[in-house]
């Protein structure tokens, strides 16, 4: 069980507003807000009409909490702020939900107007009744053929006695009750529903789902998600920024990719060699990722090509995908460390060449983190390169760092202040993009 978390400052200053200004009530979890909760995703059912009117006044009030809108999502049926602020050298995440109807793939299933009637004030912010917060999850996920969940299985066995939601619905989909709801198959229950809203709303029934379709191709050409490289001469302790970064975003994001390097779609070019009769054998020891011997011109060409295929169809089958599901997607190294550390990926080209190779051919990443310190820094914390090594990576990183899309980051202190200068960084370019969304 999730213990009750203390919620930060802009929680109590957006409900204060929605007190005010809309009528609106939370869907679940309701315990503690607006101070405290289990959660820090906060699901809100509000009319569409008055979170238009009112998003923009939500936006000063983020912003005036000291905070960043590092996502901003919309579709037909909801609109996310995921909010961040990096104070020193913590970080503090939170993300509202704005739903305005129960629905699914553009099929409305439940209006907000019947829910927001029966609302209930607790004293400090509004709540939908136990019928509704158990019917806005069910109904979704009977319409897409999933069971519901055995965590919710107490607020599940209210509902076979619970007369307000035999009299709901009775109303809107002509069922005696929630053991006729149970029973139906889903694919009776979808033409239930169908039958229902082309009889009773077919003007709403055809432009919600047109609007689905239209939000789901912009989300789709424009992906929500983004994509952070990192990389660095061993020994810079990237490792450790990353396993932080995972972290601090964990509190809000169920699953973040972590991918080395490459997308890997297509497998190790030794490897390859070798089964294909090309290479008699494979030097597997991965331990020491700058053993190789230096190679010519044409061999360099040649690994640059494979790997070019790799990040090209991985980008679009893979890493796409997941930003198209909001994610955050993280590279432990990744293309720039072919301009970086030639040794490493066995690639002897100009470094020049092979940048502007990359801003032609490869798929880029949202934010690219160059992440270094002085020699004698990384050589006291790990032996791995030399100092000639070190000081050729980080003339490179030199040469990238006033790039669009590329931030050099000093880690000479704590991973803590480091972590922080990074997120700072993307958290401002974030807010400052989604500022301009939100005045079109």
């Amino acid at each position: 069980m999730s213990e009750m978390k203390q919620l930060p400052t802009v929680v109590p200053a957006i409900f204060k507003y929605l007190n005010t200004n809309t009528t609106y009530a939370v869907l679940r979890n309701a315990e503690g807000l607006p101070y405290h909760n289990k959660s820090r995703d906060i699901d809100i059912l509000i009319p569409r009409r008055q979170y238009e009117a009112a998003k923009k006044d939500l936006a000063k009030i983020i912003t005036n909490s000291d905070f960043k809108i590092i996502s901003f999502f919309e579709s037909e049926r909801i609109c996310t702020f995921v909010c961040g602020k990096v104070d020193a050298t913590t970080v503090d995440l939170v993300q509202f939900d704005f739903f305005f109807h129960t629905s699914a793939y553009g099929v409305i299933l439940l209006n907000a107007e019947k829910a927001l009637k029966t609302r209930i004030f607790d004293g400090n912010i509004y709540h939908v009744t136990k019928e509704f917060e158990f019917l806005d999850k069910y109904l979704y996920l009977k319409y897409i053929g999933q069971p519901y969940p055995a965590k919710y299985s107490e607020l599940e066995k209210l509902m076979f006695t619970n007369s307000n939601l035999n009299s709901i619905l009775e109303e809107d989909f002509g069922l005696r009750n929630y053991t006729d709801l149970k029973n139906l198959s889903t694919k009776d229950f979808r033409k239930l529903i169908n039958a229902r809203n082309r009889k009773l709303f077919f003007n709403k029934h055809i432009t919600n789902k047109l609007s689905f379709r239209y939000h789901y191709l912009k989300n789709k050409i424009t992906p929500k998600g983004y994509s952070i490289g990192f990389t660095g001469p061993d020994g810079v302790g990237k490792t450790t920024v990353i396993n932080q970064i995972q972290l601090i975003y964990s509190a809000l994001y169920k699953k973040i990719p972590l991918y080395h390097f490459r997308p890997t779609l297509i497998g190790n070019l030794g490897e390859v060699a070798y089964s294909a009769g090309l290479k008699k054998e494979v030097d597997r020891d991965y331990s020491k990722p700058h053993r190789g011997e230096k190679t010519n011109v044409l061999s360099s060409s040649i690994r640059l090509l494979y790997y070019s295929i790799d990040y090209i169809s991985g980008y679009f089958l893979q890493i796409r995908k997941f930003l198209c599901q909001r994610n955050i997607v993280i590279f432990d190294r990744y293309y720039t460390d072919i301009i970086c550390d030639s040794r490493r990926s066995r690639i002897y080209l100009n470094y020049k060449f092979l940048y502007w190779f990359g801003k032609l051919f490869i798929p880029s990443l949202d934010y690219n983190i160059l992440l270094t310190a002085r020699s004698e820094t990384i050589l006291a914390r790990k032996r791995e390169l030399d100092e000639e090594g070190i000081r050729r990576i980080n003339e490179r990183i030199d040469y990238l760092a006033d790039k669009k899309g590329y931030k050099k980051i000093l880690n000479e202190q704590t991973p803590e202040v480091a972590v922080a200068e990074i997120l700072n960084y993307i958290f401002d370019n974030r807010h400052n993009n989604n500022l301009k969304r939100l005045k079109k």
